[in-house]
């Protein structure tokens, strides 16, 4: 099998934030990517439909609603039937877009390569648009009236969702460097939680105001590299947990309603969080799966079969949690014990989280696939 050298996970690419002579880097560090193996299959991994929507970063997510896919790539923004994948409309931006897409079900937003958010209805329409202070890799977060923006300068803006005015900012402090990995805001009891670069989960009330500040992780060391600390991908909320993760930190998780610390566990992720009923899981540098226990944070077991092969975010796919990696291999591995039971593969590399959608969910690549993989029973 083809096996290229990449460099490790997340820390393929380190961004040195605007200063005097600022400059983007890569880490000498190089590792081979781990092959695939062969495996006892135990389901059916099944590609229901596809869909291009057109190449980009690869920080693209796609969205789902109940009776909508919404997906971006280069500059237009689609609408896909979730039944079979067809593209039911399409507008063009205003630019190139760079983060996106954001929805509360009847409104879309995204950004552009221009630095402006924009925004449009459920069919389509333009709404509205408005400048940002920097450019954003960044989903826009979409509900309560609102439109949040989380942009590379470390500022958190919010807009009235009808009238695009702006309603309130909060600027963070910005490291000399931050990770170049993907985050994204989400909605909590407490409001809007952002990760932030300093190894903290913020939690903004819907004016703006700090509710709380965790730290999620701590820096050590003593060069710039050590001391990376950004809190990854998306927090995860659900009745009972509020979990987030910092790359050379921690898993920490806490109580959804009144934030107190239920537990941590060390752990250097590249991904969010994702739990289920019983679990916890997370990738680390070294694209190791692990799941904890999520009432006591005790590791259940690690998955070390996709070792640097750059896996995203876990998701549920029926009764399977599943990964993608840096050649667009959908591995599904047993909640129970980690182990794999099920393969396909989309075109292009995932590097985003995919949408749940019934018992299935919808993965994007970076060459602009659209993809919707279900788990199926074997074939007699």
């Amino acid at each position: 099998m083809f096996a290229k050298k990449i460099l490790t996970g997340a820390v393929a690419a380190l961004l040195v934030l605007p200063m005097a002579g600022c400059s983007l880097f890569s880490t000498p560090d190089t590792h081979e990517p781990a092959e695939l193996q062969d495996f006892k299959e135990l389901v059916a991994a099944k590609v229901s439909w596809t869909a291009d929507v057109g190449e980009n970063s690869g920080y693209l997510v796609p969205v789902v609603t109940e009776n909508a896919v919404y997906a971006a790539g280069e500059d237009r923004l689609y609408r896909l039937d979730p039944t079979n994948g067809q593209k039911v409309w399409e507008v063009e931006a205003g630019g190139r877009i760079t983060a996106g897409v954001g929805t509360d079900g009847m409104h879309l937003a995204l950004v552009t390569d221009k630095g402006e958010v924009e925004v449009y209805d459920a069919e389509g329409r333009f709404q509205w648009h408005a400048p940002l202070s920097a450019k954003t890799q960044v989903a826009p977060l979409v509900g309560q009236n609102l439109v949040v923006v989380k942009t590379a300068d470390t500022r958190i803006t919010a807009f009235d969702l009808i009238t695009g005015e702006r309603r309130w900012h909060y600027q963070g402090q910005a490291p000399a460097l931050t990770l170049q990995a993907y985050n994204q805001l989400s909605w909590s009891p407490a409001g809007v939680l952002s990760g932030q670069a300093n190894g903290r989960l913020l939690a903004l009330n819907l004016d703006g105001k700090p509710v709380f500040d965790a730290v999620i992780g701590q820096a050590k060391g003593i060069t710039e590299v050590e001391r990376l600390i950004d809190v990854v991908g998306r927090p995860w909320v659900d009745q009972q947990l509020m979990c987030a993760a910092a790359f050379q930190g921690q898993l920490v998780c806490m109580n959804s309603m009144n934030g107190q610390l239920a537990w941590t566990a060390e752990v250097d992720a590249v991904t969010g969080p994702v739990a289920d009923s019983q679990l916890v899981y997370v990738v680390d540098d070294q694209s190791y799966v692990h799941a904890f226990n999520r009432a006591n944070g005790r590791e259940a077991w690690v998955n070390r079969d996709l070792q640097y092969r750059t896996v995203s975010a876990p998701i549920r796919i029926g009764a399977t949690i599943a990964v993608a990696d840096y050649e667009g291999y959908i591995t599904m591995m047993n909640p129970s014990n980690g182990q794999v039971i099920a393969r396909t593969r989309v075109d292009g590399a995932v590097r985003a989280p995919a949408a749940q959608f019934g018992y299935g969910a919808v993965f994007q690549t970076v060459d602009g696939e659209v993809a919707y993989v279900l788990q199926e029973p074997l074939e007699d």
